[in-house]
């Protein structure tokens, strides 16, 4: 390679230090989100940065902040509906414009060795999407990594509850399903080898929801994602159930639209003798015949929570260890009602 076709050298932050007029420490200070300078130093450090088109060392931000410039989105390994790709894309472009990176890693509930991993990487922030018990988050936190969401929930009887969206969801599709008159209550849970997360609240909400009511406690099928298997599954729940009509609290939609696929194929009617509801209020749920009942989940509503949380990382406000404002759940949880209730 000759001289004239080796690459431009790449610029430091002593070329930066040079072109603005200060010392190579004011340069990484006002980069790393320093406010105290004059703003004229801060514009003039910024302008001269982007003219020599200088990206600051990550491996010397860790060194000058203790921490990295990543934000760890950590996902439990389970059955997700249709958001969780567009709730991460929601998550990149906040994390971007902060000047972060993302990784996004699939755990096991309270997996110590994920929390190893993410302790090594010193991140910048971690999304914990339900993977972490409340001491391990405290570990996080402990170790200067900022952790969200933040946001506390609010609804009836949920101050206490660790996970009050899918507690809530259980009792709202009860609620729905007993509208019309009493039904013996089924939780339709799916028959998948990966975790459930999210299937033991939504269980524990219609408990709850039943034990108020005075009813049975729901039994509990799991329900596969292939007709001959729900067939059989739903079979079983009928004959344990005797000659009460069936309310049925489906995992998801995909689950719901199982059911009502097993009902047909056992001369049961949607809704007379089977009512069921589903969770996600996916569009192929509104398409098919009946059209489903569903509790569908604001997800942007919820990403907006954590896109604000993880705004804070740009300029790291001295309230940002406090707990962001209350959310409602009556704004994230809507019912959908179809023909299936």
């Amino acid at each position: 390679m000759t001289a004239d076709a080796r690459p431009a050298r790449r610029a430091t932050s002593k070329d930066v230090a040079a072109s603005a007029g200060v010392s190579r420490s004011t340069v990484s200070q006002i980069l790393n989100g320093d406010e105290r300078f004059p703003a004229e130093t801060r514009d003039r450090v910024r302008a001269a940065a982007e003219a020599l088109n200088y990206r600051p060392s990550r491996a010397g931000r860790a060194l000058v902040t203790g921490l990295s410039d990543i934000v760890v989105v950590v996902v439990p390994h389970a059955t997700f509906g249709s958001h969780l790709q567009d709730s991460v894309d929601r998550i990149t472009g906040t994390s971007a414009t902060a000047g972060m990176s993302v990784v996004v890693r699939f755990a096991r509930m309270e997996d110590e060795t994920t929390l190893t991993s993410v302790l090594d990487l010193r991140p910048a922030a971690v999304v914990d999407m339900g993977v972490f018990t409340p001491q391990q988050r405290e570990r996080i936190e402990a170790s200067g990594t900022f952790v969200v969401p933040r946001r506390a929930y609010v609804a009836e009887g949920a101050d206490a509850d660790p996970d009050p969206i899918d507690i809530e969801i259980g009792r709202l599709q009860v609620r729905e399903l007993l509208r019309n008159g009493p039904r013996r209550l089924v939780y339709a849970a799916l028959e998948d080898k990966r975790l459930d997360p999210f299937g033991p609240p939504r269980l524990e909400g219609i408990r709850r929801e039943a034990q108020e009511r005075g009813l049975d406690a729901p039994l509990t099928p799991r329900i596969p994602l292939d007709l001959q298997g729900a067939t059989k599954s739903l079979k079983e729940v009928r004959e344990q159930a005797g000659a009460a009509p069936l309310g049925i609290c489906a995992y998801n939609d995909d689950v719901a639209i199982a059911v009502v696929a097993a009902s047909r194929g056992l001369g049961l009617r949607v809704p007379e003798d089977v009512a069921v509801i589903g969770v996600d209020g996916t569009a192929v749920g509104q398409l098919v015949s009946p059209r489903l009942s569903t509790v569908a989940i604001d997800q942007p509503l919820l990403m907006d929570a954590l896109v604000q949380d993880l705004a804070t990382l740009s300029t790291r406000r001295a309230d940002a260890d406090d707990p962001q404002d209350e959310l409602d759940l009556r704004r994230v949880l809507e019912l959908v009602r179809g023909e299936t209730t």
